[in-house]
C-alpha cells in the first residue's frame, strides 16, 4: 500500500511540477521554464550526444531539446557543432534562433550574420536575421534582411547550394507559404522605419487565394491591412487558445493599431499576448519588446 501511495506521488510530481532550469528571465519580470518531459525525450538527446559527433547527431539532439524549451541544453550544443564544423550554417543558424528565444538578441544577430555568409539563400537564417534585427528596435536594417531575401525570389540560387528539404530565398516565387511570412514582418519592419512608400508597395503584391498553410495567420493578417479582413475574424480570443495562434495574429495586429494611432486598442492587444503561456513565440517576444521600451506608457 505504501509502495503505491508512493509510486503515485512521483507520478503526480512528474506530471505537475515545474521543471528546474529557469530558461528565460523576462525583461518584465517574469520567470519562464521549460516544459516538463514527460516522454523521457531528453534521454534521446542524451544517447545522441555519447555517439559519433557528427553533424546529423548534434543538430539532432539539440532540436530534442528545442521541442521542449530547454535552451540552455540546446544552445552549447549547437556551441559544439559550431566549434566542430566552422563551415555548417546550420549550427549558427539555430543558435542564433535561439538566442532571439532567450532574449539576446545581439548575440542573435552575429551568429545569424554569420550563417548568412555561408548560406547566403538560406529562407530560415534571412528571416531569423531581420526577426534578431527588429526585436533589437534597428528596423531599417530588419527590412533590408527580409528585402534581400524577397528580392532573390525566381533568380537563380546565390552560394552553395542548401541541404535537402531547406527553403531558399531564390524559391519564394514558388512558395506563397514562406513568402507571407517573410512578407509579414518585412511589412512591419518598413512601417516602423518609416517607409511607407515601400510598405505600401510590398502589401500590393499580397492578394487573395494564395495557398498557405502552417502560415495562413500571417496571411490573414496581410490582408487585414489591406482592409479585406476583420480583426474580430482573425484574432482569437485571449487565453483560449493553443500553440502561438494569438500572439502571431495579435502581434501584428496591435503593431497596426500603434502605427495608425490607436494607442488604447494596441496596448490591450500587447498586454494580452504577454499574459499568454508561448512565451518563446515570436510576437509574444516581440510585444514584451516594445512593452519594455514603453510603448504603452
Amino acid at each position: 500500500m505504501r509502495l503505491t501511495l508512493f509510486l503515485l506521488s512521483i507520478t503526480a510530481w512528474s506530471q505537475s511540477a515545474t521543471p528546474p532550469i529557469v530558461e528565460v528571465r523576462s525583461p518584465l519580470g517574469k520567470t519562464f521554464y521549460g516544459q516538463a518531459d514527460e516522454k523521457g525525450a531528453a534521454a534521446k538527446a542524451e544517447a545522441l550526444l555519447t555517439g559519433p559527433e557528427t553533424v546529423d547527431n548534434l543538430l539532432a539532439a539539440a532540436r530534442v531539446y528545442d521541442e521542449l524549451w530547454w535552451f540552455s541544453k540546446s544552445i552549447p550544443v549547437y556551441t559544439r557543432g559550431i566549434k566542430k564544423f566552422p563551415t555548417e550554417f546550420r549550427f549558427p543558424r539555430f543558435r542564433g534562433h535561439r538566442y532571439i528565444s532567450t532574449r539576446r538578441f545581439g548575440l542573435a544577430v552575429k551568429d545569424l550574420q554569420k550563417a548568412r555568409q555561408l548560406a547566403p539563400d538560406s529562407f530560415d537564417v534571412a528571416y531569423h536575421l531581420g526577426l534578431a534585427h527588429y526585436l533589437q528596435g534597428h528596423f531599417g536594417k530588419a527590412a533590408d534582411a527580409y528585402g534581400r531575401c524577397l528580392a532573390l525570389a525566381g533568380k537563380p540560387a546565390p552560394g552553395t547550394a542548401l541541404p535537402a528539404g531547406l527553403r531558399g530565398c531564390h524559391e519564394l516565387e514558388k512558395q506563397d507559404n514562406s513568402r507571407v511570412a517573410i512578407t509579414e514582418w518585412a511589412y512591419r519592419s518598413l512601417r516602423r522605419a518609416g517607409r511607407n512608400a515601400e510598405a505600401a508597395k510590398l502589401l500590393a503584391a499580397v492578394t487573395e487565394g494564395l495557398t498557405v498553410g502552417t502560415n495562413a495567420t500571417y496571411y490573414q493578417t496581410l490582408l487585414y491591412y489591406k482592409g479585406l479582413r476583420q480583426e474580430s475574424a482573425i484574432l482569437p480570443t485571449s487565453g483560449a487558445i493553443q500553440g502561438n495562434i494569438y500572439s502571431t495574429a495579435g502581434y501584428g495586429i496591435a503593431n497596426f493599431h500603434w502605427l495608425e494611432g490607436r494607442k488604447a486598442r494596441a496596448c490591450e492587444i500587447l498586454n494580452a499576448i504577454v499574459s499568454e503561456r508561448a512565451w518563446n513565440a515570436f510576437g509574444f517576444i516581440a510585444a514584451e519588446t516594445d512593452l519594455v521600451r514603453g510603448a504603452c506608457r
